[in-house]
């Protein structure tokens, strides 16, 4: 799954560990890939976010999910700036 990849970058060793322990702890299920979280995705790239971040927003947005949990920087920062 591409969340694996993305926990697997987090270069701070107790940082990933507890990304993965909250990740584990979650009831996951399946999201398709849709035109219309693609579409998403486009948009939220217009917004300095990069690609595979866009595509975890645009995945989130399409579900009833309360939070979304990220350690980047970078669209911490875009998201405060234009979301």
């Amino acid at each position: 799954m591409v969340i694996d990849f993305e926990i697997s970058k987090i270069k701070l060793d107790n940082k990933r560990r507890q990304v993965e322990n909250l990740y584990d702890a979650m009831e996951l299920s399946q999201i398709t890939y849709t035109p219309k979280i693609k579409q998403r995705a486009l948009e939220l790239k217009q917004f300095n976010i990069k690609d595979m971040d866009s595509l975890h927003l645009s995945f989130a947005e399409s579900t009833d999910i309360d939070y979304f949990i990220t350690t980047d920087r970078l669209l911490i920062n875009a998201s405060k700036e234009q979301i």
